[in-house]
């Protein structure tokens, strides 16, 4: 045991127990910077379970009481990995994690350019993602902050069909639970000169001795920002965005970035950079490949969206002013039993709105919206879903819950608040 004490710190003396499941709570931290390890996976290694750490580092993790004799596996991309068994845990863990860069320090020399690898990667895909059906739970969030402040949180968990790779179908989603934000705010954007407005359109109705009947706030503005469509149906193995198509090769740069590792296997990264706009947007990033599968095992992605030139002008005659929104994405994959799985799909967007004012100030609004859907539960074993069950992005979210597996939020591995 004395070999685990220099990585994990046992503080507390007890652990929580559910039901079913007993739970392990921790932090993942840095051993070089001290600084907490955002979104660091937390697995079983013999078992197809884990959950993700929070923005500080943190997580609670849910393990079935059967599984007690397995380990817990800790990995984050650049980072020597570590696991510890389940049986020894006595209490809340401090886990930090060595940075690898110092077994990379070797310039390893390829007869690949940035583009051969990318091409290897599409050669190997068969190889690397399964091809047989297979059927995830997974944990769904999304916050809405404006100006710092939480607006609007909504909390889901899916049943994901994943259907052959021969089979023609679409990836299939049900909503097993969903949970609202209890206490959604109001977005405070133009909200005061709208007020103002109504105030004055109702003083002048009373003056004519007409009837007035306020109007429910409304900006008229579709971000499209928001919604499970924009993560839950990330998935490499099924749709290749443009910097990993062939016939949009050329409107990117690629270039070798810093080598790094993941559980002991040693990863390429391509830096990809769009040339121009493509398809209204201008992206960059980094692909991490496997050197030696040549895996793609994950994608970081930012970049600036352009505002349809069709609505400007109409945005101008308003008084109103919407910024290019800028995103970042995330796509990560996990190994089991040498096969990779989808595992994380992180999506954030930013936006300002601007509203101009004749004699005063503009008002100006800065709006994030962060979305993440993580894979809890991997399971080979599945069926189609229900044709009547399967989740549709464009209906109402509250009205598409179907639960019909023995699973509750009690127990759940979820992202830590």
């Amino acid at each position: 045991m004395f070999k685990y004490f220099p990585f994990v710190l046992l503080i507390f003396s007890t652990c929580i127990y559910a039901q079913n499941t007993s739970v392990i709570s921790g932090v993942v931290m840095s051993q070089e910077s001290n600084e907490p390890l955002p979104f660091a996976s937390i697995s079983l290694k013999n078992y197809p379970i884990g959950t993700i750490s929070n923005e500080e580092g943190e997580f609670d993790f849910y393990i079935p009481k059967s599984k007690r004799q397995d380990t817990i596996s800790v990995s984050f991309i650049g980072f020597n990995s570590f696991e510890i068994p389940v049986s020894i845990v006595g209490g809340k863990l401090k886990i930090t994690l060595q940075p690898s860069s110092n077994v990379l320090d070797e310039v390893i020399l390829s007869p690949f350019s940035p583009l051969d690898y990318i091409k290897k990667a599409l050669e190997n895909l068969k190889g690397n993602y399964p091809q047989d059906a297979y059927q995830t739970i997974a944990y769904y969030r999304e916050k809405f902050v404006e100006n710092g402040a939480v607006i609007n949180k909504e909390e889901g968990v899916f049943k994901t069909y994943y259907p052959s790779s021969k089979d023609t179908i679409k990836n299939q989603h049900q909503l097993l639970l969903y949970k609202p934000e209890e206490d959604p705010k109001e977005f405070q954007f133009m909200r005061e000169w709208y007020e103002k407005k109504q105030d004055k359109e109702k003083k002048k109705a009373i003056k004519k001795g007409e009837g007035f009947e306020e109007d429910e706030f409304d900006t008229d503005i579709d971000l499209d920002l928001g919604g499970p469509e924009t993560v839950i149906n990330l998935d490499i193995n099924r749709d290749l965005d443009h910097y990993l198509k062939p016939k949009y090769f050329k409107k990117y740069e690629y270039s070798f970035g810093e080598e790094t590792s993941l559980n002991g296997e040693q990863i390429v990264t391509i830096n990809f950079k769009s040339k121009g706009k493509v398809d209204h947007k201008r992206d960059q990033g980094k692909i991490l490949i496997s050197r030696e599968s040549f895996a793609i095992v994950r994608i970081e992605q930012s970049g600036k969206f352009s505002v349809p030139f069709i609505i400007k002008p109409i945005l101008f005659l308003v008084g109103l002013k919407i910024g290019n929104p800028t995103f970042t994405r995330v796509i990560s994959y996990q190994q089991y039993k040498d096969i990779w799985y989808p595992k994380l799909f992180r999506w954030d967007a930013d936006i300002k709105l601007t509203k101009r004012h004749t004699f005063s100030a503009n008002e100006e609004s800065n709006i994030k919206v962060g979305q993440v859907f993580f894979i809890n539960k991997i399971d080979v074993e599945t069926n189609p879903i229900e044709k009547e069950k399967i989740f549709d992005t464009n209906k109402d979210i509250e009205e598409q819950i179907y639960y019909d597996l023995n699973i509750s939020w009690e127990g759940m591995n979820v992202i830590k608040d």
